[in-house]
């Protein structure tokens, strides 16, 4: 009879490789020009590997003490591209409204994560200036999945339900994206916050 060691490592042996398949798989994709058509094929892939809930076990990805979120990075090539995390904050956490500066697909692997979309109203030409307005909004839950461009806005509210978890795919590295924008819809302003740090590498990862 196999222990729960063997088991624990069989999860990330199989996870690591339906990741280094999927990211494959994605690279091709995007490589050519990121497109919403393209961001659309990447989502499937997310989607699809999102669906093996069995792969990534809430206990594996406890949130992390302090933080606003908590961040396991699994895969992220040498150039800082093609970053893949699984994000598992505590329930009641939020993120104001900010875009990424680079491409972004969300999946749901745990739980449930409202998302707001915002669009811009002004003509970008004053810094520190910028007027956002509603445009939609989608829960975020196994099997579905949202795809943002680098200046998509959004915001994220977890309520005290949970646990949550999602995968998170970017095409730039969280700890190396330093002109991602934090939006005040109260005030119409705008502030540059700086590249994410704290994050922590998930068994396995690459």
């Amino acid at each position: 009879m196999g222990t729960t060691q063997d088991t624990a490592g069989d999860i990330v042996t199989e996870r690591m490789q339906l990741v280094r398949e999927m990211l494959a798989r994605v690279r091709k994709v995007a490589e050519a020009q990121i497109r919403r058509d393209s961001l659309d094929a990447i989502k499937a892939e997310l989607v699809a590997l999102a669906a093996r809930r069995e792969l990534f076990p809430i206990d594996e990805f406890p949130p992390i003490e302090g933080g606003n979120a908590s961040m396991y990075r699994l895969s992220e090539d040498a150039d800082h591209r093609y970053a893949l995390y699984i994000v598992a904050p505590a329930p009641g956490q939020f993120a104001p409204p900010h875009d990424h500066s680079t491409w972004a697909v969300i999946a749901g692997v745990h739980g449930r994560e409202n998302n707001k979309l915002y669009k811009r109203t002004d003509d970008g030409t004053q810094p520190g200036v910028a007027l956002i307005e509603p445009s939609g909004e989608l829960d975020i839950v196994p099997g579905t999945a949202i795809a943002l461009m680098p200046d998509d806005i959004h915001s994220i509210h977890l309520g005290a339900d949970g646990p949550h978890a999602n995968l998170h795919l970017y095409g730039m590295s969280v700890e190396h994206c330093p002109e991602r924008r934090m939006y005040s819809r109260s005030k119409g302003t705008y502030k540059i916050f700086p590249a994410a740090t704290g994050v922590q590498k998930a068994r396995g990862a690459d």
